[in-house]
């Protein structure tokens, strides 16, 4: 029989593996699978963030001259309108559409990434390296992105 830590640690270093694999949600998961899924989620979101997003938006989603600061509080968006603009452009033209290079699942992880950063709990940096001691980052029992 393994301990939970050692459990916890191979978690973690198959999700490393398989971190290009669907992340499957469900409802009657233990809080350390809803954590390793949640964290698989916005690491993955930070690696797309980090190929397609942040020339515009910045490299922690605080904005920039070309584009707006996506952790604002007061300019949360649920993963519907999120996913609309992302698939389509924005109204005024200054964002491309990106449906040709992002799918939905790819576009949820984005947005739990962002909702993270936005709701500051998941400090500036990368993911797998803002936790304690520089290693995981581990999101709070109580967080969730808003879908």
């Amino acid at each position: 029989m393994i301990s939970r830590g050692v459990a916890i640690v191979m978690l973690t270093a198959s999700a490393a593996i398989l971190a290009d694999r669907v992340v499957v949600r469900s409802q009657g998961q233990a809080p350390a699978a809803k954590s390793q899924e949640l964290y698989q989620s916005v690491y993955n979101g930070w690696k797309t963030w980090h190929v397609y997003c942040y020339r515009c938006h910045g490299t922690n989603a605080v904005g920039s001259t070309l584009a707006p600061n996506l952790t604002d509080p007061n300019e949360k968006m649920a993963l519907k309108e999120f996913r609309t603009i992302v698939k389509t452009g924005s109204a005024d033209g200054q964002m491309q559409a990106w449906d040709k290079l992002l799918d939905d699942r790819q576009i949820a992880q984005v947005y739990d990434y962002v909702r993270a950063r936005a709701d500051r709990v998941l400090p500036p940096g990368r993911p797998d390296e803002v936790g304690p001691k520089g290693g995981l980052w581990t999101p709070p029992a109580s967080w969730s992105p808003l879908r």
